[in-house]
Parts: C-alpha cells; sequence; structure tokens
C-alpha cells in the first residue's frame, strides 16, 4: 500500500491524482490519498481511500491526521507527500515505522518561488530563504527518494539522496482525444493557468492591442484563477483602457475535463511568462498541454521551454509586447495542421508524454 499525501494541491491535481496515483492504481496498488482543500471531491474508489480534510485544518493537525492513519494500517510501505511543509511528516514517520520509504516530490524549486514573489526587503528576504533551505535540509536525512519535476531545476541541494527527473508530460490519452475532430477556430488564442504578473497576462494583454490592428477578428481566451483581486482589477482596467472588452474573455478555472475540449477549440497557445527566478528554471506544464492539443505556440524564449524545444514553436522576448504580438500574428497566419503542430506531437509520441516517464515513476515503489 502507498500513501500519497497533499496539503495545498486541488485532490483531482493533474499531476499527483491524474498521472502517480492513477499510474499506482493501475500497477495494482492499494493508495491511501490525503488531502487538504474544499473541493468537496470524494475520489474513493476500489483501491483507493481517498481522505480529504478542510483548508482551515492546521498544517500540525492534518499531519497528526495522517501519522494517525499510518499507524492504523500495517500495509504501508511508501508514502509520498508533495509539499516542502509537509517534510516533518517523515520525521515522525521514520520514528514510528523506520522501515516505510518516503518519497519526497519537489514540484518547483522553493527557494525560487520565495525570490519570485515575495515582497519584504531583500536584506529579510535573504534572511527567510536562509531560514528555510536550513529546514529542509535538516529533514533531509529522513527522505529516502527525491523527484524533481523539471531537469533545469538545481540537484544541489540534494547532493547525498537518490534523485529521479519525472517531468509533468502530458498523457497520451490526452493526444487521442485531442488529434481526433480538431477543429480550432480561426484566430483564436489561449492562456490557461494562473493569471498573474510573472505569467505575462499584462503584455499579453497589451500585444492583443496590435494582434487586432493586423488581424481584427482575433480574440483572446485567458482561462485560470487570478492570483490576487488587485492584480484582477489591474487586468481588467486594462483591457477596459485598450478597449478590447469584446474581444478577451476571462474565465474561471475550469474541471479537469474540460479544460482538453476547451484548449482544442482555440488555433493558437501563449505562455508570455516574465523572466524571474521561477520561471527561469520551472517548465511550463501548459507548454506540453498546447503541443498534445495541436496548436501553435508562441513561448517567452525562456531555459526551460528552450531545453525541450527549438524550431516548433513561435519564440518571442519575455515582457516585450511588440514581440508576443508579432509571434502571435504569425501563429494565426500558419495553415492548417502546420509543420510545428506535426513536429509537437511527434515529440510528443516519442517522449515528452507521460506513459514514457511512468515506468521511472513506478520504479520508485519496487522494493530494493
Amino acid at each position: 500500500m502507498v500513501a500519497v499525501v497533499s496539503c495545498n494541491h486541488f485532490p483531482d491535481d493533474e499531476r499527483i491524482y491524474h498521472k502517480q496515483v492513477k499510474s499506482l492504481l493501475n500497477a495494482g496498488y492499494e493508495v491511501l490519498y490525503f488531502t487538504r482543500s474544499d473541493h468537496a471531491l470524494d475520489l474513493s474508489k476500489h483501491s483507493l481511500t481517498h481522505k480529504n480534510s478542510s483548508t482551515n485544518t492546521s498544517l500540525s493537525v492534518f499531519i497528526e491526521r495522517v501519522i494517525h492513519s499510518i499507524k492504523l494500517s500495517s500495509e504501508i510501505q511508501h508514502i509520498q507527500i508533495h509539499e516542502t511543509d509537509l517534510l516533518p511528516l517523515f520525521k515522525k514517520i521514520k520514528h514510528c515505522s523506520p522501515s516505510i520509504c518516503t518519497i519526497y516530490d519537489v514540484h518547483e524549486n522553493m527557494e525560487s518561488l520565495y525570490r519570485t514573489f515575495s515582497n519584504r526587503p531583500k536584506p529579510v528576504k535573504e534572511i527567510l530563504i536562509k531560514v528555510r533551505n536550513y529546514n529542509e535540509k535538516r529533514y533531509l536525512k529522513f527522505v529516502d527518494q527525491i523527484i524533481l519535476a523539471n531537469p533545469p531545476m538545481k540537484i544541489e541541494p540534494y547532493p547525498t539522496k537518490s534523485t529521479t527527473i519525472i517531468e509533468n508530460f502530458p498523457k497520451i490519452e490526452n493526444l487521442n482525444q485531442s488529434i481526433s475532430n480538431k477543429k480550432g477556430i480561426e484566430n483564436s488564442i489561449i492562456y490557461h493557468g494562473h493569471l498573474a504578473q510573472e505569467r505575462g497576462i499584462e503584455d499579453l494583454v497589451s500585444a492583443m492591442k496590435y494582434v487586432r490592428e493586423s488581424i481584427p477578428s482575433a480574440s483572446l481566451s485567458l482561462v485560470g484563477t487570478f492570483r490576487t483581486e488587485d492584480f484582477e482589477c489591474k487586468t481588467k482596467n486594462l483591457i477596459g483602457k485598450l478597449r478590447l472588452e469584446s474581444s478577451i474573455t476571462i474565465l474561471n478555472q475550469v474541471p479537469h475535463s474540460e479544460i482538453w475540449p476547451m484548449i482544442k477549440e482555440h488555433k493558437v497557445g501563449v505562455v508570455p511568462f516574465r523572466r524571474t527566478p521561477l520561471t527561469e528554471e520551472n517548465t511550463p506544464t501548459k507548454l506540453f498541454e498546447m503541443m498534445i492539443c495541436g496548436l501553435e505556440i508562441v513561448v517567452s524564449n525562456l531555459p526551460p521551454a528552450q531545453h525541450f524545444l527549438s524550431d516548433s514553436v513561435h519564440w518571442c522576448e519575455p515582457e516585450n509586447v511588440q514581440s508576443i504580438s508579432n509571434s502571435i500574428i504569425d501563429a494565426c497566419n500558419m495553415q492548417g495542421n502546420s509543420v510545428n503542430v506535426k513536429k509537437n506531437l511527434e515529440l510528443i509520441q516519442q517522449g515528452y508524454s507521460w506513459e514514457h516517464r511512468q515506468d521511472d515513476y513506478l520504479a520508485l515503489f519496487i522494493d530494493q
């Protein structure tokens, strides 16, 4: 039996549930899945037991609930966590059940995340980063295996640990759904994911003014939730100032089952990330999701995307509105299933899929 624990992700998270948990279930494992979320989803079925706590539950209480459940089961051999905040759980687990294999899935470089989002003065920020790194390091002795989601991610913090890179590639089944009856609306553009400043949303909105001057029928869908109310207000004011209300649609985060058809409805996908410590290291999952849906892709020329792609996308300069608009116009002018789309689908089929990484993931649960 495997215990999978997350305190900050949605229960039906693409990486955790739809890829990892489902792979474990399909391989014959029983899974005990702990989440902390206000989304009323009960994913329990057959060999999966899902135990959810509300976000009002403190982290310490959540950890104690997990430990209590694990103590009641003598069959758990592996436990995987998905957040740094859960590392204290491993210390307690090793004290009561030292034979359990502990797996730490590092989705993002937390130091880069903090450098990108913290508004504290730089000296204070640097001190807090050192404290955070120290706390992580002192718990690593209770970790048996480490998963990194990004090849560019620094491995130096984990020199003595067994580290495996498991990229966040899409599943081939989504390719089968996407390429059949592909009917992307001409000159339709989409961005999906968090709507935030570092994601280049203001730059994309500003670029649409120039795109519309060249292609009057062009439209943009922004699909996701705003990181802050202030940024939501700022973005909507910008759309009004540029008189783009009729050509830009903002949609709330949609259920997992609806995102693939929605992406497929568009012709061009845009990943206009700004250059930050985080975007310099983290690979945008949406890039592969757009590839598998057969879209022309406009993406900022940052190292993570450059690691995987070369000439099958339209590159743009981060924070350069003119560069972004020119690349979008070029992408809109591509005909049908272009050479770019075909190359990207081949890349998915040849290696950029979850199915190509699944065996490496499952190997972590084979008793040594």
